[in-house]
């Protein structure tokens, strides 16, 4: 029996006649073909499709996530700074994880107004109720960590499992590295990106397996290997050349990383080595009917992205991980099922939820953990039957959600995302930007919140220094990074428009690793990384071996790369090594 008859009836009109066929995106104009598969998981969930094409859904979810940015607020209570995922003048408040448990915030209620906008209604709560700051699974350990998986000793890490290790995000089993971006079993390494089991590395890509080796892309099994790409179980190499392992260690040893214009020279060379490789169409590995990038151990998954760990049967979904199934136009759903145009984790059936964990059928929720059965709340633990955070009987509240539901589909709310006003965080530096291309035009269409970076203290301690370094002049050698005379001290990035300092242990870091520290912000550092990795943008193509039409994957920093068929690629590693 239906609980909510109305909704349900006048949604049912709406589906039977949904028939496949091209549509317009109302916020970009980009036209997307609606297909039976799509219009199916509208039917499955009971929502009315969506206005928007399935890229700009992925750039609103993405404008909600944290990306690369990590803030500081003040404690309302204390007035001493904490580490927080919500920049400050976006107006959401924030508590420290610890301090957010701790409260109830259920006496923030509003009562049900139907003939008020959803979305301007909820925004009283969005405003008022603070979310947890740091977003930690596992609590970090003497740490500067945002949804720490377990994080000890590490600064400045975002999605991380980590030891001794810097300025890093969605990385696990990290230790004593800096720069590790969407890898995994990385040790005693620099600058690694979406790579696995690497040792003792520097300037790693799409790599599996290596140990000792430097500007290296897509190489598996391979050791003190010096400027290489496509290779499979090689040593000493050095840019393609076989030596000898007297030769090699002659010649790499005599490289100084140490000085700023020659590690600028060497990082030249390997973009230049980068275009003229090979890539597969993706890097999917280990897939069943699978489309989309970066997709492993998964099968069913169509037009995904970042998605692995025994995901299954999803449908424009990214970053979901860890079990993930029968998700559609979700982000970052761990251990999550039956969910839609969601942020969730260890959740169910819910829809249109921000950041909700452990929930169980919830819809437009946000910031609620171990809910069910709720609508409009933010900030909950452990409640049910509750809508905008007022507690109801389970007679009251279906009732009141059949009359809430069909005012929203009456006024074309139901059905899509929370608008980006809301979202807590810095625009330019979520992953919208990072990921799925959105620019200022989009940000603006879409009513994003424009503010400078560090304004409302949003950099801590550091805002208050009234003396820079400024970047362009920091010293080309690393023998004159004297820990005890440059930790700490403030430095402005004249390009960025954004300070930063070096710790104590990340000078350390660089001078065991024989690099010359770097001279710009560790936010545009971390972007100048992810604009290596092929985004979450797809694209068609055709395999420049055999002309065969293959689906593959934008990427900024190599737009003219050389793309084979998986079958051409796998035929070409044969033959190269």
């Amino acid at each position: 029996m239906s609980k909510t008859p109305n909704y349900d009836s006048a949604v049912k009109k709406i589906l039977d006649q949904l028939q496949p066929g091209e549509r317009v995106c109302a916020l970009t104009g980009e036209k997307w073909l609606m297909t039976d598969e799509e219009i199916g998981w509208y039917k499955k969930f009971n929502v009315p499709p969506s206005k928007y094409s399935p890229a700009s859904r992925w750039k609103i979810l993405g404008a909600f996530t944290i990306g690369s940015q990590i803030w500081y607020q003040k404690h309302p209570e204390t007035g001493k700074f904490f580490v927080s995922s919500a920049h400050p003048a976006t107006g959401i408040k924030g508590l420290p994880d610890k301090d957010w448990y701790d409260r109830d915030f259920s006496n923030i209620y509003l009562e049900p107004e139907f003939n008020k906008g959803f979305f301007d209604h909820i925004s009283q709560l969005i405003y008022t109720v603070p979310i947890p700051a740091e977003r930690s699974v596992v609590p970090a350990e003497n740490s500067l960590a945002l949804v720490s998986f377990g994080c000890e000793d590490s600064y400045f890490v975002v999605a991380c499992k980590c030891k001794r290790t810097f300025y890093s995000i969605a990385s696990s089993d990290v230790e004593d590295s800096a720069e590790v971006i969407s890898s995994e079993f990385v040790g005693n390494s620099y600058n690694i990106l979406h790579s696995k089991r690497i040792f003792n590395c520097k300037f790693v890509r799409e790599s599996l397996d290596c140990d000792n080796c430097s500007f290296v892309f897509d190489c598996r099994n391979c050791s003190y290997c010096f400027g290489a790409v496509n290779q499979r179980n090689k040593k000493y190499l050095f840019f393609g050349e076989q030596l000898s392992e007297n030769e090699w260690h002659k010649k790499v040893d005599d490289i100084n990383l140490g000085n700023r214009i020659v590690l600028s020279e060497y990082l030249e060379k390997f973009k230049t080595l980068i275009v003229g490789a090979v890539w597969p169409e993706n890097f999917n590995e280990r897939v069943v009917n699978c489309s989309g990038e970066y997709i492993a151990d998964s099968n069913e998954m169509r037009n995904c992205y970042f998605c692995r760990g025994n995901s299954q049967n999803e449908f424009w979904c990214t970053f979901t991980h860890f079990s993930g199934n029968n998700n559609a136009f979700c982000f970052g759903n761990a251990k999550a099922s039956d969910c839609y145009y969601s942020i969730a984790g260890n959740s169910s059936d819910c829809k249109f939820g921000e950041e909700v964990r452990r929930c169980l059928n919830v819809e437009y929720c946000c910031q609620c953990s171990g809910c069910e059965d709720c609508f409009g709340c933010v900030g909950l633990q452990n409640k049910r039957f509750c809508i905008f955070n007022k507690q109801y009987t389970e007679e009251e509240y279906w009732p009141l959600i059949d009359e809430l539901k069909m005012k929203m589909l009456e006024r074309d709310e139901y059905g899509e995302f929370f608008p980006l006003s809301f979202s807590p965080s810095y625009f330019l530096q979520t992953c919208a930007v990072l990921f799925y291309g959105a620019d200022l035009e989009f940000a603006k269409k879409a009513g994003v919140k424009f503010f400078d970076p560090e304004s409302e203290g949003a950099v801590g301690e550091l805002g208050q220094a009234d003396q820079y370094v400024d970047s362009s002049s920091l010293p080309n050698n690393l023998t004159e990074f004297d820990p005890s005379i440059w930790s700490g001290r403030a430095i402005f990035d004249t390009k960025a428009k954004r300070r930063f300092s070096f710790l104590h242990p990340e000078l350390e870091f660089y001078g065991k690793l024989k690099v010359v520290p770097p001279n710009i912000h560790y936010t545009a550092r971390v972007e100048n990384l992810y604009r290596e990795l092929n985004a979450g943008i797809f694209i068609g193509t055709e395999c420049a071996n055999c002309g065969q039409k293959i689906q593959t994957t934008k990427n900024y920093a190599y737009p003219d790369r050389k793309i084979y068929c998986h079958s051409c690629y796998l035929k070409y590693l044969e033959r190269n090594n």
